[in-house]
């Protein structure tokens, strides 16, 4: 079993829950909405992960036309993963790479193939949330790893 599992990063989401929490209800964080929607792909996982931050609320007619996080969420995951990039560093300095139906939201990061989207506050809010998950998950796998170290287990 490789060192990141789903169980551990669902474990580094619910270590962040608190803060993005604090951070969506926070004022100028957000332009409407006080939840996102994230996916995250790391690597010896399949599939990927996808959970929600704040606190889902009904649509709210005065945020303009109902937007689809997940979907933003997934073309953010697609720019990052694509580009080894976060999106705003990629928006900024490379927007020529951006693809048919991709945004100029900020919002996906990436670490040494552990990418994060989010998407529902404000780009910057968001991409801040999703290294903060990007961090917990390399905390997390990083203890693992001693863990395994002092039981003797050495070999993936």
């Amino acid at each position: 079993m490789g060192i990141i599992t789903k169980e551990l990063v669902k474990e580094a989401i619910e270590l962040v829950r608190p803060t993005a929490e604090k951070i969506l209800n926070t004022e100028g964080t957000t332009w409407g909405p006080k939840w996102v929607e994230g996916l995250i792909k790391v690597p010896g996982l399949e599939d990927e992960i996808s959970f929600f931050l704040g606190e889902v609320t009904e649509w709210n007619s005065s945020w303009g036309k109902e937007t689809f996080f997940n979907e933003i969420a997934a073309k953010k995951l697609q720019m990052a993963k694509r580009e080894g990039m976060n999106t705003s560093i990629l928006v900024a300095i490379k927007p020529w790479k951006l693809e048919k139906g991709e945004y100029l939201f900020s919002g996906g990061a990436v670490r040494d193939g552990i990418c994060v989207a989010v998407s529902g506050a404000k780009g910057r809010t968001d991409e801040a949330l999703a290294e903060m998950v990007i961090s917990a998950i390399v905390m997390l796998a990083f203890l693992e790893t001693d863990k395994r170290l002092k039981e003797e287990q050495e070999q993936i």
